[in-house]
């Protein structure tokens, strides 16, 4: 939720959390590309919320990972797929698998962002970025972003942890996909 706030504060709106409707609802990621899953989560907490709804999902292809390996959207289901992992259990465990292919890869995130104004209404786009994912750990991530203290932008070189939220790839591109839908609230 960091990321998003900040991708957004430089918009004339109130970004709120689930946390700050008192809204715990597990919505099922069970689509087959990330922008089903993020259509599902916009739909399931636009209905509880009835409050313009962003949605983010996102997978994860680490180059150097075997097939059976590959984080794709189960990032954070490394136990299976009804179990999320913590943030410490998620960095424990690709740092483990970092170094059993050499300690660094190349990775791409590839995602999806709804955003929900109405039932009728909703706005859907997918992104990617490259990062280098390496077994050294700096830093460290914000809650739910753990792979921040492992992740570096090739452009820059830095860590995400060390980034400021305006050098971010990710954050920039939630920005951009929220500003071309404002006009709409």
């Amino acid at each position: 939720m960091y990321i998003v706030r900040a991708a957004l504060e430089i918009l004339p709106i109130m970004v709120l959390t689930l946390g700050d409707l008192n809204i715990n609802l597990p919505v099922k990621e069970d689509g087959q590309t990330t922008e089903e899953n993020a259509q599902a989560k916009a739909r399931a907490y636009f209905a509880a919320s009835q409050v313009p709804t962003l949605a983010i999902d996102g997978g994860l292809y680490v180059e150097k990972f075997p097939l059976d390996k590959q984080p794709e959207m189960l990032v954070r289901r490394i136990y299976g797929e009804d179990r999320e992992a913590t943030d410490e259990e998620v960095l424990e465990y690709y740092q483990r698998e970092l170094e059993a292919v050499g300690g660094e890869s190349a990775a791409i995130w590839r995602g999806a962002m709804t955003l929900m104004l109405a039932p009728e209404k909703m706005f859907s786009d997918t992104f990617f970025f490259e990062a280098i994912l390496t077994a050294r750990r700096k830093g460290t991530g914000f809650p739910g972003a753990p792979l921040d203290a492992l992740m570096i932008d090739p452009a820059t070189g830095k860590y995400y942890s060390e980034m400021s939220w305006q050098e971010r790839p990710d954050t920039c591109w939630i920005g951009e996909f929220v500003k071309r839908y404002i006009g709409e609230l």
